[in-house]
Parts: structure tokens; sequence; C-alpha cells
């Protein structure tokens, strides 16, 4: 944790938290627990207790509180918060007035202690937490990666406890700007827990092995895959304990390219059951975070691209001596059955939702011999509208000079000789030096509510703008304090993970790299904020 502040520094933070008094009518404004703040009215307290001594019927078999008692509660517990005038108010604090209150009373009315039961916090009350039990309330649907299971309902009394827990934790600035959607802080459940995303090089664990626990203490050790089949499924179980220890999606970069090479000597009919198996285990692993599927990507470029040509390939824990360049054609009969299969479907014939096929658009692959495995992309479009083209046409991407992917559906990695000055080193994974791209933090920027307060003006819009940004920038910072102590306490053992070098016993580079993590602000709304300025959407 950070150092204690100098007193002046003490002050201007008080002075912050106080600036955000709220007042209406003479009662101050309250923080509501799911993100709102509302005027004061006692009769949500009456409302309250109607609603959640019905409880006390459904697990005790006692009456519900009755109508005056509700009242007569209400009327004391705003009689009180008059008296103390708080300078802040939140739903918790008036709950737990009420709680006291019941309390206190409960002398003479035994039951009022059973409804005080009911009423009180867990780290979300007891009415809350019930509804969370038969499938409602809290972000019930809130998630579409998510449906109702038993693993679902620890995720989102989970959820509940932690955002709560964040929000308190961070500047009231912050806090309240996420609350009223000026900016959105994703996945927030997880701020001070672990990062955001993470695009892994395969090549990490063709060499060294797989350590699910990132120990080999509760999970069984596996060294460097030998046959095909082995490194499918240590690919998915990568991507399934990355989940663990981030927040966000996982991905591979190359795959098709770095799992070519097991691929020669198999008939068509043997890739394409690896190919299956790859989907069929991904989206048949229900047991991440929640009780969901692995939100998974894989980039698949139909062929060699020109940079990897020459480097060395990584497999059965050794570097070389083949080239990548060497297998144009495994890569392409490995990516003809990805496709196949993922225009196939499941059983059914749904689509198989994970992982996210993104197809590597780039020049080398615009001749005749590639237009038959873009006709086969293309028939994936057209029935399914899945895949994504990942684009390296534009500068930006490096595309010639280093590599790129998107992962997480739509955020960008990239990595050049200009970015990294150890990108030679980790393109020919020397001394297990690989690739290591994803993001710490994504906080969105809600583009039409500046539009509206912009009112048209451009320049207040992009001062507004920039303010968000600002704000941002102020949660990477709070961010990055809690992963410091993540990373100080080893609590993402997965991805702090140096397994020994098969060939010499040598402690291997992490497999994340942590310092290549970049922050991400992404928009919400964008379409929107064209239309409210011009009268016209985008094209």
């Amino acid at each position: 944790m950070p150092r204690r502040k100098k007193k002046s520094d003490q002050q201007s933070v008080l002075e912050k938290f106080y600036k955000f008094e709220k007042r209406y009518r003479g009662m101050p404004m309250v923080h509501t627990t799911d993100g709102y703040l509302v005027p004061w009215n006692k009769n949500m307290i009456s409302d309250q207790l109607h609603r959640e001594t019905q409880l006390a019927d459904t697990i005790f078999g006692l009456e519900p509180i009755n109508g005056g008692y509700a009242e007569k509660i209400s009327d004391e517990v705003e009689r009180r918060v008059k008296l103390s005038k708080p300078k802040f108010v939140s739903g918790p604090m008036i709950r737990e007035m009420t709680n006291n209150v019941l309390l206190e009373w409960a002398e003479e009315k035994p039951e009022f202690a059973i409804y005080r039961n009911l009423c009180t916090r867990v780290g979300a009350p007891v009415y809350d937490a019930y509804q969370i039990d038969t499938g409602k309330g809290f972000e019930a649907k809130e998630n579409a990666n998510l449906q109702p299971n038993p693993e679902t309902v620890h995720k989102k009394k989970a959820d509940m406890l932690g955002k709560e827990e964040y929000l308190l934790l961070m500047q009231p600035n912050i806090a309240t700007a996420h609350h009223q959607g000026d900016i959105h802080i994703h996945t927030l459940e997880y701020f001070g827990s672990r990062p955001f995303c993470q695009d892994w090089d395969l090549r990490y664990f063709l060499y060294y092995g797989l350590l699910p626990d990132g120990k080999g203490y509760q999970s069984s050790v596996a060294g460097p895959a030998k046959q095909p089949e082995v490194a499918i499924l240590h690919s998915v179980k990568i991507l399934a304990a990355g989940q663990t220890n981030f927040s966000g999606g996982q991905g591979f970069m190359y795959y098709s390219m770095f799992l070519a090479p097991f691929m020669r000597g198999l008939n068509y009919k043997q890739v394409k059951q690896l190919a299956q198996m790859m989907y069929y285990e991904l989206t048949q692993t229900y047991v991440t975070r929640g009780g969901q599927l692995v939100f998974s990507n894989i980039q698949l470029p139909m062929g060699v691209p020109k940079i990897w040509e020459d480097v060395p390939v990584v497999m059965k824990g050794r570097v070389g001596p083949d080239t990548y360049g060497n297998y144009e054609d495994e890569v392409q009969t490995f990516f003809r059955a990805l496709n196949e299969v993922s225009l196939e479907g499941d059983y059914w014939g749904k689509p198989f939702n994970f992982p996210k096929n993104e197809y590597y658009v780039s020049p080398e692959f615009f001749k005749p011999e590639y237009d038959d495995l873009w006709l086969d992309v293309h028939k994936s479009v057209a029935k399914f509208g899945a895949p994504y083209f990942d684009n390296m046409l534009p500068a930006y991407r490096g595309y010639g000079n280093g590599i790129s992917c998107y992962q997480c559906c739509a955020y960008q990695f990239s990595n050049t000789p200009e970015t990294d000055e150890h990108f030679e080193e980790k393109l020919y994974f020397q001394d297990g030096q690989h690739f290591s791209m994803g993001g710490w933090q994504v906080v969105s920027l809600n583009m039409p509510r500046l539009a509206y307060r912009a009112n048209g003006d451009y320049d207040k819009l992009l001062e507004a703008a920039k303010a968000n940004m600002r704000l941002a920038v102020e949660v990477f910072k709070a961010k990055r304090m809690w992963m410091d102590q993540v990373l100080g306490n080893n609590m993402v053992p997965f991805a702090t993970q140096r397994p020994r070098d098969p060939r010499n016993g040598q402690r291997g580079p992490p497999a994340v790299d942590f310092d290549e993590l970049v922050f991400v602000i992404g928009v919400i709304g964008k379409n929107e904020i064209g239309q409210y300025f011009t009268g016209s959407q985008l094209p």
C-alpha cells in the first residue's frame, strides 16, 4: 500500500470527499448499493421492510412486519438522520440504522430481532443474496455468457461484494463518475485481484510444458507435448487456467501456425479430428468464472506470414532446427480443418461460441493459392456471421516489421522492434524470451452522455472528453497500485510461473511479462454521438 500522505495531501483528499456531498430539500442524497444517487425518501425504508420481511414467512413461518410498524420505523430513522446531519449517506448506512431501531424495539416485539437478521448485510443484504439464489436480483441478466447455475450464484454474490469494495476504495470522484455513467470500469468485480486480458504465446508452453496452477503443487505437471492430441489439449487448458488469473478474454496469437508442425504426417481426417477436439473441448469446459465457457480468441493465419518464414519452430521442448516457412502446407491444412469444423457447428448445428476465430488479413494471403481458403471463410461468415477479420494492413498494426493481434474481441495489441528492444530475441525464442501482450484494465467513455452535456458545443465536447480520459488515467493508477500488491504476493501464479528449461534445468522467464501489458480506453456510443451532433448516423 502507498505511504501515508502528508497532512496537506490528506486535507486535499478530505476536501475531495466532502465536495461530493449532495442534498435535496434539506435531506442528504443517498448513494444506493446498485450505483445510483437518489433523493431521500423514507417510504423506501418502509417498502424495504415490507418486501424483505416476507422472508420471515418463507423461512421461519412468521408473519411479515405490519404496515403501521414499518411506517413508525421509517419515521424514526428519518428523525435520526436529521439529528446527525451526516456528510455521506448510503443505502447500507440507512439499512444499519433501520436494523438498530429493530433491535431496540425487539424488547417489546421479539419478532423484530428476526426481522433484523433478515434485513442485515452479509456482504449483501440477506434478501438480495436470497434473490441471487433463485436466479434473480443482482445482475441476473448482465452477462450473456452466464446462465443460472450454482457457480453463477456464487460468482454474483462475490461480484456484489467486490464491486462495492473497490468503488469504496477509489477516490470518490472516480466512483461517482462510474455510478453516474460518465465512465465504465470494466470487470470491476475483479479490479483489485487480477489483470484484464492476455494473449498467449503458445510456443512458451510447447517448450516448457504445462503447470495449470503455475506451481505444480495442486495440479499435475506435464512436460512439453510430444503428440498432436496432447498439444491441442494443452492449448485448451492454458486458456482455461489463464481465466483464473485474468478477468477478461484469453487468446492465442498465430494459433494455426504454431501448432501446424504437429500436423506433419497426418492425413486430413486426422487433422480435422484435432480441430474438432479443440472446439468441443473449449465449448464443453464449463468450469471457468461463475460456471461459464472460456472466453477465448484464436488468431488464424491461413499460411506462414513473411516475418515468421525463417524463424525456428518451437515444439516438443526444443527450438529448431526446422523453420515455420517449411510448414506452409500444414498451416493451410490445419486452417482448412479449423474453418470446416467451425462452419459445421456442433451436434445440433449451432455455432461454436468459442473460441472467436480471428482471420489474419495481410498481403501475402491475397494470392490465388489461398482463394479456396478465403471462400471457406466467407461461407462461415454467411452462415453464422461469427468470425472476425484481423486487418493487418494499417500502418499502426506494424505489418511486415512486427507482430500484432486483437484479443477480448476488440482490443489491439502489437509489438515491433521500435517498441521493444528485445523484439528479435522474442521472435526467435532466445533463452525462452517470447511475446506477451495483453491489458491491465479497460475503462470506457460514455460518448452519448458527453454529447448531451456539450449540447452541440464542440469545444465543450472535447473538454469533457479529455476530463473523462483523465478520470480513466486515475483509474489506471489505482489499478496499478492493486496489481503491484497482487504480483508482490504472488496471487496470479499461472501468469508468473517460471518453469525449468527442459534442456539445462534453469528457470525460464515468467509466462507473462507484465511490463508489456497496457491500459485501454474504450468508447461506447460513437454512432449516437455522431447522430446527436450531425443529425445522421454513421454510414
